[in-house]
């Protein structure tokens, strides 16, 4: 939901005038979500739009890659993906807050642990979302990423051998407390790792609340995937993996990040991972036999990222329910990611890691 009128700098507005043939005047209301960078709803008399840009404390570069969003929206739009079309990109940094991305608004819900009340009482409503979540997923890794021009956007090769080196590497640059299960399950995934699969463009944080769900046709579908700014070519079970990490029922008590995809929890026609899974090999025809490996996978790489904005906390440089909440979500999500693997540690079975 909206929340306060947010002012924006007269050089932005100057620019949104002329770069969207708008007059304004232009009123500009911060949107949930979006804890790599703020999320506005750009309304003038004329249309409502979405603007993006980073946050005043950034997380990593990576996080707030506004041109790579603006890219791969624009290649993807018109390829059967739902993706909000690109409207405008303001990459100088002489702008203030840039880099500013516009993008066309799609209505839908952002779904986390509530259903809109008119859709409570809907039969089987999650399964809808579960299926149109699923089928949007599968849209997307069967675009053809180099006719889309994005030959070049990432680096397929190899890209299952870096991931683990890589989030490693990254948590060591803001490391601010032991996490012990984030060792033992990076070595995990290192020593059984699963052949590559042939590359696709992936989102990189394929969640329900990185989509908007909407009724088309008498059926719930993806309106939109929203938030691509970490989108690249390689493994796209990862996203898979990610998606029914944070499904169902089958997670301890509690879970990490309780909120996400929670509308799935606790319903008794809820499918399954596994029938997800399946939808999605149907669709795909790719493997999932090694799905545990991708969930354990998303939920580790999950970990190191956040931690980042939990070090911001510690060190004061940031403040939110979010941040203060990942002193045990962070454990958590390494807790859930070592059930996976099948790591027989004391700490799994506390719900900690020291």
């Amino acid at each position: 939901m909206p929340s306060r009128c947010v002012a924006l700098p007269d050089e932005l507005i100057a620019w949104l005038t002329r770069e969207l043939d708008d007059p304004g005047p232009f009123e500009a209301f911060r949107l949930g979500g979006g804890n790599s960078n703020e999320t506005l709803l750009l309304e003038s008399p004329q249309a409502r739009r979405v603007l993006r840009h980073p946050p005043p404390a950034s997380l990593s570069p990576s996080a707030h890659a506004m041109g790579r969003e603006h890219r791969v929206m624009a290649a993807v739009v018109d390829r059967g993906v739902p993706a909000p079309r690109p409207l405008a990109l303001h990459d100088d940094p002489a702008m203030p807050g840039a880099p500013w991305l516009v993008m066309e608004h799609v209505d839908g819900v952002q779904l986390t642990d509530r259903l809109p009340e008119d859709w409570q009482g809907r039969e089987r409503v999650v399964e809808e979302i579960g299926h149109a979540a699923i089928d949007a997923l599968a849209a997307l890794h069967s675009v053809d990423w180099r006719a889309a021009g994005l030959d070049g956007f990432g680096r397929p090769g190899g890209f299952l051998r870096r991931q683990v080196p890589r989030w490693g590497r990254q948590l060591e640059t803001y490391r601010v407390r032991e996490l012990p299960l984030f060792d033992l399950v990076g070595a995990w995934l290192e020593d059984n790792m699963p052949p590559a699969q042939e590359p696709a463009l992936m989102h990189g944080d394929f969640r329900l609340d990185n989509t908007l769900i909407a009724e088309r046709d008498g059926r719930l579908r993806v309106a939109a995937i929203i938030d691509w700014e970490m989108t690249t070519v390689g493994d796209p079970l990862m996203d898979l993996g990610l998606f029914l990490a944070f499904w169902g029922d089958d997670r301890p008590d509690p879970p990490a990040m309780p909120q996400l995809q929670g509308v799935s929890r606790g319903v008794p026609d809820a499918p399954t991972r596994a029938e997800l899974a399946r939808r999605y090999a149907d669709l795909t025809g790719r493997s999932v036999d090694q799905i545990n490996w991708y969930m354990a996978m998303a939920l580790w790489k999950l970990a190191a990222i956040v931690e980042s904005a939990y070090a911001h906390f510690v060190r004061g440089r940031l403040d939110s329910a979010y941040a203060r909440a990942l002193e045990h979500n962070v454990p958590r999500l390494l807790v859930e990611a070592a059930r996976h693997c099948g790591i027989d540690d004391p700490a799994v079975e506390k719900g900690t890691t020291g």
